[in-house]
């Protein structure tokens, strides 16, 4: 069974791979039934322009999730408070914590709704008030992850340790092992942004629980394709955003604060949102909401939390196993391939997520993306400590993998 759409076909010895055309649905069952699959496709029309495999850096938005975050932009803008009253202003999130809430296996009382994941880290680390004790994270973390707590420690008697990657990769026994009773916070990252490493959660959780400290994560590199459920893992906060595998436009992100921190802390950036009633305006009288919502404090871009919302639907409504499932047959076709070429030297262990880091040995990396972004249809990637990453997603294909392939063979033959 297959359906037409535009013929790019690429020769890979003596395999054919056609892009969007005679696409062979047993590639895409994963994700669904035939009409499920055109709609996906036809919601990326770029991908028919460029094989797009750089979700870790900004993720494609779905055009009915542009639509709707634009039609809302417009009515709140021609309209004011004609379309956003203060009944309404009140409960504009609500939409979004509880698409959030499914996303991450919790109760919406512990969703709390950020413009970033940055802000939200923040929130966070200052919010803990920590006077004393280690700060336990990675060399090769996200400077966002370790920023707001180096920033900390020069206010405070807080050592901030950074355990030292092998290889490219976090040995995770030499993490456990340095969680001790000094061990205020854990921080770090779901899957490493640089190259893909997943962590597990649930075993890093127990050894800091068993201390009493906390466990901070951040799930941007995860939320959108892994399957998360926080009452599993049991993080005390888990955060994320909205424009990298979430699929949704920038200035938005969700976190889940367990309850107990919830009932404990008080908020360090405040504001007339992070109360009971937020109409209150009482200038003396400060009541913070008895949920996470008391950590968000301000006014902000409505419709792009609207637009997340719309995002997480449309993901769960392709099913999140089917998207891993079908992220990780990708990756899996990536690495085998990748690792079947010369002086080509993968970094990303087997334990990963959606991304593949590599490094080609006697080449110059800068050189070889520049000639693939100069492709008819160039190839969109990044470069982290150059170093060449990939990120497919839902919008891909094997055909986009094996197009990637072909070309960076046909091009490391002649440089």
């Amino acid at each position: 069974m297959c359906f037409f759409i535009q013929t790019i076909v690429v020769e890979m010895g003596k395999r054919k791979v056609h892009r969007l055309a005679e696409i062979n649905v047993k590639q895409f069952v994963v994700l669904g039934d035939i009409m499920s699959i055109k709609e996906i496709l036809s919601d990326f029309p770029i991908i028919d322009e460029v094989d797009y495999l750089n979700s870790a850096s900004i993720g494609l938005v779905p055009s009915t999730v542009i639509e709707r975050t634009k039609e809302f932009f417009i009515d709140l803008t021609r309209g004011g408070t004609l379309t956003l009253d203060e009944e309404k202003e009140v409960l504009v999130y609500d939409g979004l914590r509880g698409e959030g809430s499914k996303l991450l296996g919790c109760d919406e009382d512990n969703i709390a709704i950020f413009n970033s994941v940055s802000e939200a880290m923040n929130s966070i680390a200052w919010s803990l008030d920590l006077r004393e004790g280690q700060v336990l994270s990675t060399d090769i973390e996200f400077p966002s992850v370790t920023y707001p707590w180096l920033r900390i420690a020069r206010k405070e008697n807080i050592d901030v340790k950074l355990i030292s990657a092998e290889n490219w990769c976090i040995p995770i026994d030499d993490l456990i092992s340095e969680i001790d009773d000094e061990t205020r916070v854990v921080v770090l990252s779901h899957v490493e942004y640089l190259n893909g490493q997943k962590f597990d959660i649930k075993k890093i959780a127990k050894q800091v629980h068993e201390v009493g400290g906390i466990l901070v994560v951040d799930g941007i590199q995860a939320a959108g394709y892994l399957p998360i459920n926080v009452k599993e893992m049991v993080p005390d906060v888990y955060i994320t955003g909205s424009y990298k595998w979430l699929l949704a436009p920038f200035g938005a992100a969700i976190a889940y604060i367990s309850k107990k921190l919830c009932d404990e802390l008080e908020p360090a950036i405040v504001g007339w949102r992070s109360t009971e009633d937020m109409w209150n305006f009482k200038a003396r009288e400060l009541k913070f909401a008895a949920t996470a919502r008391k950590f968000e404090y301000s006014t902000s871009a409505y419709d792009v939390k609207l637009g997340l919302a719309e995002s997480i639907k449309y993901l769960r409504k392709i099913g999140i196993e089917k998207i891993y499932s079908h992220n990780m047959d990708l990756i899996k076709i990536l690495g085998e391939e990748l690792g079947s070429i010369e002086n080509v030297d993968i970094i990303t262990p087997e334990n990963r997520g959606s991304i593949i880091t590599f490094k080609i040995n006697g080449k110059d990396t800068k050189d070889v993306v520049e000639k693939l972004h100069k492709l008819k249809r160039p190839v969109e990637l990044s470069i982290r400590l150059n170093m060449i990453r990939l990120s497919p997603h839902v919008y891909n294909t094997e055909a986009d993998i094996l197009y990637f392939v072909d070309n960076l063979k046909q091009i490391l033959t002649k440089i």
